[in-house]
């Protein structure tokens, strides 16, 4: 059975608990992303983003048995911890974490932590498998990638299929984005099964196509 990723917000509509530590017992893995840029020098844009980070995710939303992992990120991703929460000292390790974090990385490629997320997810799924997966990335979602990045330029807002299906919710000056990593993987095998019908098809009149094999409907 492959492993679910989901979304935050679906946590409480889809499933029998949510991610609020008062109400959740199912441990649940987390891989958090954090901007350290430049950008997020201007004047309460960190102060808001890590305060966040600490009051909201690690004291109100993960509980004992979650797994973190925690990257920030500017030029390029680097990790810095992977935890399973055995008790509160084991928070407090992670709150000192993330406090010591301070926003003064050149460059930002945003395209290449969202690639680490992915590469990471798929990581943990090995080991974890049928856990459930929170992919959250904090950031201003400015772009200023270096020449030598496959993502290289300036965007004030980067864009991403990665984000497409994605809750963002905009905070102080930053954004809160909940990751949909499946979304790229679906496009690609929606595609494969477009294309295997249209070649199929391709030399059938359309009213003579089977309509119970066929994934592309004439409209009436």
């Amino acid at each position: 059975m492959k492993r679910k990723i989901i979304l935050i917000v679906l946590l409480v509509s889809c499933f029998s608990f949510s991610l609020s530590a008062t109400k959740r017992s199912i441990p649940v893995d987390v891989i958090l992303m954090i901007d350290k840029s430049l950008s997020m020098q201007e004047k309460g844009k960190f102060d808001s983003l890590k305060k966040w980070v600490v009051d909201e995710l690690i004291d109100q939303m993960l509980i004992i048995g979650d797994h973190i992992e925690i990257y920030q990120f500017y030029e390029k991703p680097e990790h810095l911890m992977s935890i399973k929460l055995n008790n509160e000292n084991d928070k407090q390790r992670v709150v000192n974490t993330i406090n010591a974090i301070e926003p003064n990385g050149e460059f930002t490629d945003i395209g290449r932590a969202l690639d680490t997320i992915s590469y990471a997810a798929q990581k943990l799924a090995k080991s974890s498998g049928e856990k459930y997966s929170i992919l959250l990335m904090v950031t201003d979602l400015e772009q200023d990638a270096p020449l030598a990045s496959k993502y290289a330029g300036k965007q004030k807002k980067f864009k991403s299929p990665y984000l497409v299906e994605s809750r963002i919710i905009k905070h102080d000056k930053w954004y809160e984005i909940t990751l949909d990593m499946r979304i790229q993987d679906r496009v690609v095998e929606t595609t494969q099964e477009l294309f295997t019908d249209i070649e199929k098809n391709k030399n059938t009149d359309r009213t003579e196509a089977d309509e119970n094999e066929a994934l592309i409907k004439e409209n009436n």
